[in-house]
């Protein structure tokens, strides 16, 4: 199966992974699941960074980096996914 990341389980799995159920743990551990993180995670986090965020407060180039030191993929975004942003609620644009 292939997993897309949330930003803050992406974090979790990376720097904090006793936050995460020991189910979710597996998963993301398995070989039989593929995991991947997008730009969107890295640019979520360097926003929320910059906004002095508490729960922000890892260097993105370091979350990439350990992304894809762990094994995960890095999906990329393309111009027609980043056009589809005017289509999402409210609540993803704060």
């Amino acid at each position: 199966m292939r997993v897309l990341l949330d930003t803050h389980i992406l974090l979790w799995s990376l720097l904090e992974p006793a936050r995460l159920a020991p189910s979710q743990r597996e998963m993301l551990e398995s070989t039989e699941h593929e995991v991947f993180f997008s730009a969107a995670n890295i640019w979520e986090i360097a926003i929320k960074r910059a906004l002095n965020r508490p729960d922000f407060d890892a260097e993105p180039e370091v979350v990439r980096a350990a992304g894809l030191a762990t094994g995960f993929h890095e999906l990329p975004i393309t111009g027609s996914h980043a056009a589809t942003v005017r289509h999402l609620p409210d609540h993803h644009r704060a």
